[in-house]
């Protein structure tokens, strides 16, 4: 029986799409469209109903039944034999089979970063005891120092000190129907790297060209991490998301 990563690839090379052709059409990554066909899309994409959708997306626009498949996807499990190892009969005294070693290395490191760890606790604890005595055994000052009186500080002083140092990103303030999903499109004025979080499931970890257009659905929420801010231009339901600085972003939260 065919997978459904071979079915899918042989629909699309006898309508004479190219996988280009396809993510245009889609809106789907190209990565994500050939990690389908190569049946290693749960590799990229957290969460089996993500998969589904994007293989029944696929399938219905190669003129497929995608919903069949996206349901034949979750029988699809490796052999059992690629699942499990067992020890021969050589074996049975312990001996690890071949091509299997015990990570002594890493245990003497582990080891020695124990030890260094405990070290440092005792040597910082015995110092600050230490210091605790001889502070206790010094005589009280018969006199005590008058300290100056500082300056007050100037306006302009005081202003440079609570100024913000740069503004922070915020997500648009956006009314969405009942009922209706997130949808998030995004283009890039050069390469950048990009994390994408859809309802907290990771669909999207990696680098995209410039040029890249892409679109993405969720139920509730977006989080967005990228390297470049500045190379980003995204709408949220057709309403333009500004503001997002320069530089790197950590967490942006888009939600409804």
């Amino acid at each position: 029986m065919d997978s459904v990563g071979s079915r899918i690839k042989a629909a699309r090379e006898s309508k004479g799409i190219s996988i280009e052709q396809a993510q245009k059409d889609t809106r789907i990554s190209g990565r994500i469209l050939s990690a389908i066909e190569a049946g290693r899309a749960q590799d990229m994409i957290s969460g089996p109903v993500y998969v589904k959708s994007f293989i029944k997306k696929y399938g219905d626009y190669l003129g497929l039944d995608g919903a069949s498949l996206a349901d034949s996807f979750a029988g699809e499990k490796p052999a059992f034999k690629d699942q499990i190892s067992v020890l021969s009969k050589d074996d049975k005294w312990g001996k690890a089979p071949a091509g299997i070693k015990f990570p002594f290395k890493k245990l003497i490191y582990a080891a020695i970063t124990v030890l260094a760890i405990f070290l440092a606790v005792k040597l910082i604890g015995f110092a600050g005891s230490k210091t605790i005595a001889f502070l206790k055994s010094r005589p009280k000052a018969e006199s005590k120092a008058v300290a100056a009186k500082p300056k007050p500080a100037s306006k302009k002083a005081v202003e440079t000190a609570v100024k913000p140092s740069a503004k922070v990103a915020q997500a648009p303030v956006i009314q969405i129907p009942k009922g209706e999903n997130l949808t998030l499109s995004l283009k890039t004025r050069a390469d950048v790297y990009l994390k994408l979080k859809s309802d907290g499931s990771v669909i999207y970890d990696g680098i995209l060209k410039k040029g890249s257009s892409e679109r993405w659905e969720a139920k509730e929420s977006f989080e967005i991490s990228t390297s470049k801010a500045e190379a980003l231009s995204m709408d949220l339901n057709g309403t333009p998301v500004s503001q997002l600085g320069k530089g790197v972003i950590k967490g942006l939260r888009l939600p409804k």
